[in-house]
């Protein structure tokens, strides 16, 4: 007798149902490895962004400079600023939030990409500032190349002047300038003169006309008897605002003398929405190590805050709802709903010229 040989229509049912599920089971767990390591990929993204934008401030707070003497924030008795500081709620520009969930850091930087000039006579501020003519001139150090501070074409509008014995360090907005090469007279005395040929000496420089800089309220700064010696160092600034917009809590840095606005993090994101940006401050000293829970949330309230030299930038962000939805149902693996990153940044400038009482 002849044996069948094959499958049965019940086996063939059979296995192909059991294919089918284990193509089903590894089919979803395939799906869901790359699910999940799509969202490590956003995870890891968004750090990666919170870091560049975060690192974007902190070049700007490691060339913070220490104002001697201090400025007046908002008026002639109010908080000092030195050149970083906190705003209280009703101070920010009106494209800054303000709240509980943002904080707002005003701060003045000197720009290290442009070449510093030197001050080639004494003046003052008290005499000279918001003048005009001859007298009231601050003269620079210039010359064609394009290097120079000053140009044809190019004028900071912000300064910053360091005194050649540094007992004094202030700040001045730019009103007008006039560039003067190859000028027959000597800019300190404006007197000519001449080689020991005989042969007139040629000289280069720029006359600038400063102003004062405006408070955190729009009014001008207090005027202090400050006199700058032939020899003083002369550099190019910003003062900025740092914080979150009103409008759609992008993270922004907004420029005081332009009211230009740069977005460091863009909100919303399509995976995440910035959360919160909050600003701690502390005085380090030698041995102690920086914790985030020793930051002081606010200068202000502080009773010593011109001895702060350290900076703590807090971010966080949430999962998007798109960024939730996209991976409802995963199970290998946790969702990550937020990110937080922390940059703990010391300004070296503002360790100059403290009270002996931070030490």
């Amino acid at each position: 007798m002849k044996k069948n040989s094959g499958f049965s229509v019940m086996e063939l049912l059979l296995a192909v149902s059991i294919s089918t599920m284990v193509i089903g089971i590894v089919t979803y767990l395939i799906h869901n490895f790359f699910s999940e390591q799509r969202n490590l990929e956003v995870w890891s993204g968004g750090q990666l962004e919170m870091s560049m934008a975060l690192k974007n401030a902190e070049g700007d707070i490691r060339n913070v400079i220490r104002f001697d003497p201090v400025e007046n924030l908002t008026s002639a008795s109010s908080v000092a600023y030195f050149g970083l500081t906190s705003l209280t709620p009703g101070l920010e520009p009106s494209v800054c939030l303000n709240d509980s969930t943002g904080s707002v850091i005003r701060y003045t930087t000197l720009d290290r990409k442009q070449r510093s000039e030197r001050v080639l006579r004494a003046w003052s501020e008290m005499a000279d500032v918001n003048k005009t003519g001859s007298s009231h001139e601050l003269r620079l150090t210039a010359d064609a190349t394009t290097s120079s501070m000053f140009g044809t074409s190019k004028s900071p509008r912000e300064l910053v002047l360091v005194d050649a014995d540094r007992r004094y360090i202030r700040r001045y907005m730019v009103s007008t300038h006039t560039m003067r090469l190859n000028a027959t007279l000597d800019p300190y005395d404006d007197q000519p003169r001449v080689d020991s040929a005989g042969n007139p000496i040629k000289f280069n420089n720029v006359s600038v006309i400063l102003k004062s800089p405006p408070t955190a309220n729009g009014s001008s700064i207090t005027p202090k008897t400050s006199v700058f010696i032939t020899g003083t160092e002369v550099y190019s600034s910003n003062t900025y605002y740092l914080c979150l917009r009103k409008s759609d809590r992008s993270l922004i840095k907004l420029d005081e003398n332009t009211r230009a606005e740069t977005v460091l993090l863009q909100n919303p994101h399509v995976d995440f929405t910035i959360n919160s940006f909050k600003i701690g401050y502390l005085a380090t000293r030698s041995g102690l190590r920086v914790e985030p829970a020793n930051f002081i949330p606010d200068m202000l309230n502080a009773a010593n805050n011109v001895c702060f030299n350290t900076v703590l930038f807090d971010l966080k962000l949430d999962a998007s709802e798109n960024y939730m939805k996209r991976n409802q149902g995963q199970t290998v693996g946790d969702i990550k709903t937020n990110i937080s990153r922390q940059r703990t940044v010391f300004s070296q400038n503002l360790n100059l010229k403290r009270p002996l009482s931070c030490q």
